[in-house]
């Protein structure tokens, strides 16, 4: 037992003067295979490396066989790692959780979940089917039924990737696939959502759908192929192949924004550029610009305005 200790402690302080970062290991028993070139470890296993700490009910530490050198810790049943920046603290729980040593890789596997406090409280809470955190990129690739919480926004998607800043703080979101992203009464649906939030605007692209709550129960839809959401402004300007819908009115167009009254900063005004057009029952209005007021409901027509009125009686 002590030549397996000695050997493996030979091994971690090689590794870790390599890659400049200290790595320490605590088991209840520790084994050398030297056919498979690992080291397996059991009961209340810890591991530091550097700012990242891990832990778990069993380890294997995987050893090159040209440099015996460490290549990573794979740590099974209920693994757990904890990284602490002042009062933040970042945790992930997943059944495995792997830790490439070599490039500062750390991945969960099986119900993972990342959460983010600050002061205890709850900032970022991330599950996947999997994911992986870079230290050295500080970025964060969620795969498979992804959620993710943040202040007041709840996401969901196929993929995602979260970049960080030095203090663990989120910078962007991109959802891949199947994206929806929730904010209070809004929602946006689209094949590729990106949330900035340092400037807290939101982009959306492929078949984007937003629906947003304007009056009391009120809701107005818009579809286009892309969408630009500033939260601090509070517009959404959307483009190609253009649809909004309010109560009775339905308009189409190449282009369209949606902008907030002064008074109270709710959506109350649809301007459409370009050649549109807009229902209201049995009337049909083309103009090359259409403005749509919420409330009070009512609509202007500029340039070329074209009018139809559809199942005219009486004329027969």
């Amino acid at each position: 037992m002590k030549k397996i200790l000695i050997l493996f402690t030979a091994i971690l302080l090689l590794s870790a003067a390599v890659i400049a970062e200290e790595l320490t290991v605590q088991s209840d028993k520790q084994e050398f295979v030297d056919k498979e070139n690992k080291i397996k470890l059991e009961g209340n296993v810890k591991v530091k490396y550097g700012d990242i700490n891990l832990a778990s009910p069993r380890a294997e530490v995987n050893i090159d066989e040209k440099t015996q050198k460490i290549k990573d810790v794979k740590f099974v049943d209920n693994a757990y790692s904890y990284r602490v920046n002042g009062a933040k603290k970042q945790e992930i729980k997943a059944n495995i959780i792997k830790m490439s040593v070599l490039d500062k890789i750390i991945y969960a596997e099986e119900n993972s979940q990342t959460t983010v406090t600050d002061n205890g409280k709850p900032l970022v809470i991330v599950t996947a089917d999997n994911q992986q955190f870079n230290k050295t990129t500080s970025t964060m690739h969620a795969n498979g039924s992804v959620i993710i919480m943040y202040k007041d926004i709840e996401s969901f998607s196929d993929k995602a990737v979260l970049e960080l800043d030095s203090k663990n703080d989120i910078k962007k979101i991109q959802l891949i696939g199947n994206s929806i992203l929730k904010q209070k009464d809004n929602t946006i649906k689209a094949n590729h959502l990106v949330y900035d939030n340092r400037t807290e605007q939101a982009t959306g692209t492929g078949n984007v759908y937003t629906d947003i709550m304007v009056e009391g129960k009120d809701r107005l839809q818009v579809w286009s192929e892309t969408q630009f959401y500033d939260k601090k402004r509070n517009y959404v300007t959307a483009s190609g192949s253009t649809r909004v819908e309010y109560k009775d009115f339905i308009a189409t167009g190449p282009k369209a924004s949606v902008f907030p009254s002064k008074s109270t900063n709710k959506m109350n005004e649809v301007l459409f550029s370009g050649r549109s057009k807009i229902q209201n029952g049995a009337r049909t209005i083309v103009a090359d610009k259409i403005t749509l007021t919420l409330n009070p409901k009512d609509f202007k027509a500029e340039g070329n305005v074209k009018t139809t009125i559809s199942n005219l009686k009486g004329f027969d």
